[in-house]
């Protein structure tokens, strides 16, 4: 698609602010009244059909004002200041905040999502910190019948992971012993979730069986371990004129916080370099999600524990705010995390 015009960015910039402000369509008039483009209200109609035309906005019916679209919320964002701070009198009720749990670890993950709930007046959630994965204490073979080999693989936490592998011939006991011990020298001492890595260090036959089973039962352990989440502001999220004009999008909010592992749905599918994130609509790879727009930082680190701070709300979310919020609430997680954890 072409650039906008800089008379389009505006009146795009106005629509997205004054809709965000007041959930109602934005009409040509009060964009001719409220900005400095002198352009008349009939020139105005014209931008904003471009503005249509490109799927930038759209009208509920043919006599409505604008509303943003996902691409039209998605150009607001990129147009916005990537380097902007939390506003002085927020930062401070952040800090005073933080300041009255500094000592009690548990209480962190309650403030941050109290305190972004209250900021944006939606939904806020933190996943509390998960420690890194254990590295590979020992790894063990056990013939079990003449097909039947167990993989037996401890991390360092004392963690025990258990896979079958049937064989499609037998096998000596002199082969199981060369196995193992080929199978220790590439993973023992290598963390949980590093072992993809270490593949090329293995040969084929019983120890290509034998690994990639080491590997899947620590994939599975890992998808399945729950990410505890602490939630504040569901009844702010659910007092929104979108959520109460169509009940089914409560569909989405009841997934983030019921489903154990609805986090990764986004987490996964974007960068972990300490960012924040923005997801719009239908951006959202979980079609309950697809009128929702999250933004989320994670913090901490891979190798010390990191866990996830975010807000959710219909794609009519205050960008400018919510943006400077997660990072500034992700920076102070940062901070305290490093201090229990190391790095």
């Amino acid at each position: 698609m072409p650039a906008l015009t800089t008379r389009k960015r505006e009146i795009l910039k106005f629509i997205v602010s004054e809709h965000v402000q007041t959930a109602s369509p934005v009409a040509s008039s009060a964009i001719a009244r409220s900005t400095n483009l002198r352009a008349s209200p009939a020139t105005i109609r014209n931008e904003m059909a471009a503005l249509e035309e490109a799927g930038y906005i759209h009208r509920p019916h043919v006599s409505a004002g604008g509303v943003p679209s996902d691409r039209g919320y998605r150009q607001f964002v990129s147009s916005l200041d990537p380097d902007a701070e939390l506003d002085p009198v927020s930062a401070a009720l952040v800090d005073r905040e933080f300041g009255t749990v500094e000592a009690y670890v548990e209480e962190w993950m309650d403030s941050a999502s109290a305190v972004l709930a209250g900021l944006l007046s939606t939904l806020a959630f933190t996943t509390t910190p998960r420690t890194a994965p254990a590295p590979v204490k020992s790894v063990e073979l056990l013939r079990l019948q003449e097909m039947l080999v167990m993989v037996i693989v401890v991390l360092q936490e004392a963690s025990v992971y258990k896979q079958l592998i049937t064989l499609d011939t037998s096998v000596t006991n002199s082969e199981i012993e060369h196995a193992r011990n080929r199978l220790s020298e590439a993973i023992v001492g290598v963390p949980a979730d590093s072992l993809a890595a270490r593949a090329g260090r293995v040969g084929d036959g019983l120890e290509r069986r034998a690994f990639d089973s080491a590997a899947e039962a620590l994939r599975k352990h890992s998808t399945r371990s729950n990410v505890e989440k602490r939630f504040s502001g569901i009844s702010k999220l659910f007092q929104q004129p979108e959520m109460i004009a169509d009940p089914t999008m409560a569909r989405g909010a009841t997934w983030l916080i019921e489903d154990s592992y609805a986090t990764a749905a986004f987490e996964n599918a974007f960068n972990s370099d300490g960012n924040v994130n923005v997801v719009i609509g239908k951006e959202n790879s979980e079609e309950s999600l697809k009128n929702f727009s999250i933004v989320f930082c994670r913090y901490g680190t891979p190798e010390t524990a990191e866990g996830t701070i975010g807000v959710m709300a219909p794609t009519r979310m205050r960008y400018g705010t919510a943006i400077p919020a997660v990072r500034y609430l992700a920076n102070r997680l940062d901070q305290m995390t490093m201090t229990v954890y190391g790095g």
